[in-house]
């Protein structure tokens, strides 16, 4: 279970969400800016743990756990939430219901995604206090996790969220891939005349990320939900103190003790926690390779190349001036009473004067 694949794949998934950042931050895509956001929040935690923790289950870093494991809770609803926001975003432009978009309406729109896709996460992590009947957990090669008093009010506080968000992601989908399909010719003005950002060729890009998001994450959170409820019992809510008694404990697992259990529920949960690697590698194929992406890396390169062009411009110039030898000899001056005379009879030019020779690396002047 997690070989070192695991903690590799989690660092590769932060480059892979980082390196087209920029590009989307120009855009000011909210939505697709918030999907950024919550798989960055999650898969640097992710990838510390998978080191800190990789062959050991002590309690090294508290104060970090209790940061990291409620960041966890708000990147399991912030990523559905995310979906949600760029599949309502690609329904709205297929359905055409405005010709026109205007500064107001964009004002309006990006709040609303500010609601869904960030409103909503932050609320249920204050909402899993309610049912956090302990610090966290430590496992082995996982790190810590957010713990949750397993009851009815867990299951509608914090539980259901990401699922119910997933599956509202894909019907505004299936929504918006219907009306493309039925308008697909007269697509690209229909973009054009709404002045949106989005080009026929980034919203199909957007409609496959959200497809294949939503086709790797609904399956396993319907399949762990299902062997939850079927296998372990909901406990008795009954009251704050009696849920929260003993909550500075922290429970430990190791690996031997994770593989105890049923088999089917361990490797859905192995997929489970390499899920925010799959988001960055599924964001990367999608918009690290395209043309918008593209261009920005050239626009990247074309700023360094000049200045790596010249450092070696220059090293190259230090180098040839120190090889140049310059050499200047000065004979001594004869003295003589009639030089010019002694030159006429020998019939040729005056042979007395300084010679300056300066020999350099191709070529001697005299």
């Amino acid at each position: 279970m997690l070989s070192p694949a695991y903690a590799v794949f989690n660092f590769l998934g932060i480059f892979f969400i980082l390196l087209p950042a920029g590009w989307h931050w120009s855009a000011r895509n909210t939505a697709t800016l918030l999907f950024i956001f919550w798989c960055l929040v999650s898969v640097v935690p992710a990838a510390i743990n998978s080191v800190v923790w990789y062959d050991r289950v002590d309690i090294k870093a508290p104060i970090y756990c209790d940061i990291v494991t409620k960041l966890r809770i708000g990147g399991d609803v912030g990523v559905p939430a995310a979906l949600l926001c760029i599949t309502r975003q690609l329904e709205a432009i297929a359905a055409a219901r405005q010709a026109y978009f205007s500064a107001k309406d964009r004002q309006q729109r990006r709040l609303v995604d500010l609601a869904i896709g960030l409103g909503i996460p932050i609320l249920i992590m204050v909402l899993h206090t309610v049912v956090q009947g302990h610090r966290y957990d430590i496992i082995e090669r996982v790190g810590c996790i957010p713990s949750v008093y397993w009851s009815l009010p867990a299951v509608f506080l914090v539980i259901i969220w990401p699922v119910v968000l997933l599956l509202a992601a894909a019907v505004y989908g299936a929504l918006a891939l219907r009306l493309f399909i039925a308008r697909r010719y007269q697509f690209a003005r229909l973009l054009e005349s709404s002045q949106s950002a989005i080009s026929t060729s980034r919203f199909i890009r957007l409609i496959a990320l959200a497809a294949l998001q939503i086709a790797y994450t609904v399956p396993i959170a319907l399949c762990l939900r299902i062997i939850q409820f079927v296998t372990i019992p909901l406990n008795h809510y009954d009251s704050w103190e009696n849920v929260h008694f003993g909550f500075n404990y922290v429970g430990i697992i190791t690996l031997h003790q994770f593989e105890l259990g049923p088999k089917a529920y361990a490797r859905l949960q192995e997929l489970n926690y390499w899920s925010y690697a799959m988001s960055c590698a599924i964001f990367f194929m999608f918009f690290g390779l395209g043309e918008e992406s593209i261009a920005s890396y050239r626009r990247w390169l074309s700023k360094i190349m000049p200045c790596l062009g010249r450092y070696s411009i220059s090293d190259e110039a230090c180098g040839r001036s120190s090889r140049i030898a310059t050499q200047i000899s000065l004979p001594p001056y004869p003295h003589l009473e009639h030089p010019l005379d002694k030159g006429n009879k020998e019939g040729g030019t005056p042979s007395n004067g300084i010679y300056v020779t300066v020999q350099e690396e191709n070529f001697t002047s005299v």
